[in-house]
């Protein structure tokens, strides 16, 4: 709190927002209400706090007790995935033929469009 030499120090703004971690606003209204300290005048138009007030202050906050560390969950692995040639067929199904089987010589059919995707006039995000 005090230096060797003494003297107190003095804390700004900044320094109280950071031990107090109080907003600008929240600090008046509880210097309006009596639960914050009083900033002592250091200059013309320049106040600041005394560091043992703000020291007091944070002690009557009450003992500050350890966060719980969140409880480790535990790691699934994914579900394992069937692989395309283990899949294993429906005996009930009807054969589709516009599906392809892996290996199978059939030709699947392209959905491509042959033109432009964009019409004439419009912007085209094929960048």
């Amino acid at each position: 709190m005090a230096h060797d030499e003494g003297l107190e120090r003095f804390l700004g703004w900044r320094q109280v927002r950071d031990l107090t971690g109080l907003g600008r606003t929240t600090a008046w209204r509880m210097r309006q209400a009596g639960d914050f300290p009083e900033p002592v005048p250091i200059s013309p138009g320049r106040v600041a706090w005394r560091e043992r007030d703000i020291a007091r202050w944070n002690e009557s906050r009450g003992p500050t007790t350890p966060e719980p560390e969140p409880a480790a969950r535990p790691i699934r692995p994914p579900p394992p995935r069937p692989r395309e040639d283990h899949v294993i067929a429906n005996p009930n199904a009807k054969p589709n033929p516009s599906v392809a089987l892996k290996g199978s010589k059939t030709k699947s059919r392209s959905r491509r469009r042959s033109g432009p995707a964009v019409a004439e006039g419009q912007l085209g995000f094929d960048f």
